[in-house]
């Protein structure tokens, strides 16, 4: 059997579960960015998470103090919501991307995990001094001998052809004859 969350009891009988690993998480990630600041590549996403994790700790000291029912409520789904926030604007501000950016990549991440993939042939390099394995043809094609039709060779009289050449014997006129 699986161990129970955490939680509280709340007035009512209203039970939410603390999931304060998150938030500590968060908050480790941003004491690394400090410690390392050539982690954050966009500073304004950075400082928008730092301030999505100042209102978590504000909320949930405010959720201790006032302990009402629907206080509780709000402000469990609340840290939730900028949990989440948290996380995506500090994975896109550690990635130097936009969150356009970013949402344009998991659509297309969604699009190939659902299609199957690209439709684009792997292609392998060998790596440097290792030969190639040959390529195996078709079976359809493997029955089927292509051979080159046979050459012909075109016998014709000098004076074939357009345009005509001119005897040896004629003048050099470089004229062109209009009839």
């Amino acid at each position: 059997m699986l161990p129970a969350l955490p939680s509280f009891p709340l007035a009512d009988g209203v039970v939410i579960g603390e999931i304060s690993g998150i938030t500590t998480a968060i908050v480790v990630f941003i004491f690394a960015c400090v410690a390392f600041p050539h982690l954050v590549k966009n500073k304004t996403q950075f400082y928008a998470a730092f301030a999505a994790v100042l209102i978590i700790i504000l909320l949930h000291s405010l959720n201790i103090m006032i302990g009402t029912a629907g206080f509780q409520v709000f402000a469990g789904a609340l840290t939730g919501l900028l949990q989440l926030g948290a996380i995506v604007l500090l994975f896109a501000g550690c990635g130097g991307m936009s969150i356009s950016e970013l949402a344009g990549e998991m659509k297309g991440a969604y699009d190939d995990f659902r299609g199957g993939g690209t439709e684009e042939k792997t292609v392998i390099v060998p790596l440097s001094g290792e030969m190639p394995r040959p390529r195996q043809q078709p079976a359809s094609s493997a029955n089927v001998s292509v051979e080159a039709p046979p050459a012909e060779k075109i016998d014709l009289p000098p004076n074939a052809g357009w345009p005509t050449k001119t005897p040896q014997g004629k003048s050099d006129d470089s004229s062109i004859p209009l009839e």
